[in-house]
């Protein structure tokens, strides 16, 4: 009975296991197509859904910078085939919020410069979506949000409805890198304000843009460093300032934890 009850445990075990690394191939009766993670990262669920969301701003750029590319990845669910396979993306309009114009804020969807590149070549399952966005004046004074959704077409059928879709917040003012998650907030710089970051640059001469903290938590060492040095430097401040410390555009006395 033992033996038994044993092997049965096994065979759930595997089930689940098999289940975990097929999750991007789980349809087959139709090619399907959907969002994910970056290639090594399919099997990670935690990094599902981690580019949602892209915040992008212009703010670090050159002037003559007119446009940039943002990517991002995407699968056919359901195996190779022989030939090649489009699809198809569209804007969602958000309700009560600023939407990015096609033409103004981003190449359209439809448009050949980016439309051409909308296809998984004949034996992949993966490649990248380029979306081009464009640096108009109205960024200076507003974050316009570029929300985009796969659409079925004679090639593809859709996926999990919560991998479909994609949004993108554009700017030219500093704003958070998406890299300022949570884990970033909890244990390290604290609530996102632009005056902190704002702050942060001016003090260290550095960016703070995504490049910069992931580079903080590759190099060992480098954000205990940068932690202590911003902490000191802002003590600094305060003390320079005395009854007047720095405060952000929420009213809030800027702190780090």
């Amino acid at each position: 009975m033992r033996k038994l009850l044993y092997l049965v445990l096994l065979i759930a075990v595997a089930a689940v296991s098999a289940c975990k690394q097929d999750q991007y191939y789980l349809y087959n009766d139709i090619s399907r197509v959907q969002f994910g993670p970056e290639p090594n990262r399919i099997y990670t669920t935690s990094y599902d859904l981690a580019d949602t969301l892209k915040p992008y701003t212009f703010y670090y750029e050159d002037a003559a910078v007119k446009e940039d590319t943002i990517f991002f990845d995407i699968y056919a669910i359901g195996g190779t085939v022989n030939n090649d396979r489009t699809f198809t993306l569209e804007q969602e309009q958000i309700p009560n919020a600023v939407n990015a114009v096609a033409g103004t804020h981003y190449v359209a969807f439809n448009d050949p410069k980016v439309s051409k590149f909308y296809v998984i070549k004949a034996g992949l399952v993966h490649t990248r979506v380029p979306v081009i966005v464009l640096r108009d004046a109205s960024l200076k004074t507003s974050t316009p949000k570029l929300k985009f959704k796969l659409a079925a077409n004679a090639d593809f059928q859709l996926g999990e409805q919560n991998k479909i879709w994609r949004k993108i917040e554009i700017t030219d003012r500093l704003s958070q890198p998406a890299q300022w998650n949570a884990s970033f907030t909890q244990y390290y710089f604290g609530k996102y304000s632009v005056v902190k970051h704002s702050f942060l640059i001016n003090s260290s001469g550095e960016k703070w843009d995504n490049d910069f903290i992931n580079n903080l938590y590759a190099v060992g060492g480098l954000l205990s460093y940068y932690q202590l040095t911003m902490k000191t430097a802002l003590i600094n401040y305060n003390n320079a300032h005395p009854g007047a410390p720095l405060v952000d555009e929420f009213g809030e006395v800027v702190v780090f934890p």
